[in-house]
């Protein structure tokens, strides 16, 4: 009789009781070497981390690839639990949850989500839960792995440009990460979009819903462009010429750099540099703002290449070579393509 009811009350408390995964002690993770050469990347057994006060650890089973990744030298991190971690880049990970730490609510193991982190390149990673959203239920986890970073760049610049139905809205950059998402959140307000790009991505452009293509390599980008209401710059050193193609009154956002307030002045533009989100939103709120437009079909992340995690050199490499489409992603776990 005891034993009967001992077991029911282990049923009952299973049922109710949301379980750990129980990540193993150590796990697999990409480790940068001196210097931010791909060279210096290499696959290591580590420590797994353990989420601290209001965090989740997260079993990844995909991460993007960002130009940020090779930009900014990754260091070794002390975990706000103890764990230390050695130099893993990466910043863009999707997964389930494994566990959670002290103060979290509202997320549980099991849950599938998308969050900006650091240390991506790994089967585990730490978040903060400020930083985690749902996982669109219409996107595979490589999709989802491309929205942090990228999706919300370019959602930051479309909305703090305050595009309006009717607008005609020319992206600089058009065919990356942040250009397709800024594409697609221009487009669901109702904009024109005009896209500037290299011409082998023209027909790929066109399939995204672009009106117009400006072939930057083959034709004046200047000429093609002129008395816009909105610019969206997505690339390094052309946020000051992009200036010129917009009409007094217009605005001018930029993830890559801007121009001087003097010279915004002058031509009658509102300019913004975004750094990272939107003015006043949070990685979270903008993160989910997409899962909510994806969900709603107005939003998609177009993965082009896919690498296993232990090819991570390679994906950098192959990132680093300009004018690519979509997004790269590192495939973590078997069910990196799954929904």
């Amino acid at each position: 009789m005891f034993r009967a009811r001992r077991l029911i009350l282990l049923l009952v408390s299973a049922a109710v009781t949301p379980l750990a995964l129980a990540a193993p002690e150590k796990m697999q993770a990409i480790v940068q070497g001196a210097g931010t050469g791909a060279a210096t990347l290499q696959l290591q057994n580590v420590d797994t981390p353990k989420p601290g006060m209001n965090q989740v650890l997260m079993k990844v089973y995909a991460a993007a690839v960002n130009p940020v990744d090779w930009k900014r030298q990754p260091a070794a991190t002390t975990l706000p639990s103890g764990s230390v971690l050695p130099p893993i880049p990466g910043y863009d990970a999707a997964g389930v949850v494994d566990s959670v730490g002290p103060g979290v609510t509202g997320i549980k193991p099991g849950d599938a989500i998308v969050a900006r982190v650091t240390a991506a390149y790994a089967q585990y990673v730490v978040a903060d839960t400020e930083t985690v959203a749902a996982k669109p239920r219409r996107f595979s986890f490589e999709q989802a792995a491309g929205m942090p970073i990228a999706g919300v760049a370019g959602y930051g610049a479309a909305m703090a440009a305050n595009i309006q139905r009717g607008q005609r809205v020319a992206i600089i950059g058009a065919a990356g990460g942040a250009g397709s998402a800024a594409v697609d959140v221009a487009r669901a307000r109702g904009a024109t979009v005009i896209a500037s790009g290299h011409s082998s991505q023209q027909a790929w452009l066109k399939e995204q819903g672009v009106a117009e293509f400006v072939a930057y390599d083959k034709e004046s980008v200047a000429q093609r462009i002129q008395g816009v209401d909105v610019v969206l710059n997505m690339v390094d050193g052309q946020a000051d010429t992009a200036l010129a193609y917009v009409k007094r009154g217009g605005h001018l956002s930029s993830i890559a750099g801007g121009p001087s307030p003097e010279k915004c002045a002058a031509a009658g533009v509102t300019c913004v540099q975004i750094r990272g989100t939107a003015p006043g939103m949070s990685m979270g709120d903008s993160l989910r703002s997409l899962t909510t437009m994806a969900d709603a079909g107005q939003y998609t992340v177009r993965v082009t290449k896919v690498f296993p995690l232990a090819e991570a050199a390679a994906a950098q490499q192959f990132a680093r070579t300009g004018d690519v489409m979509g997004k790269i992603v590192l495939s973590v776990d078997p069910k990196s393509g799954t929904r």
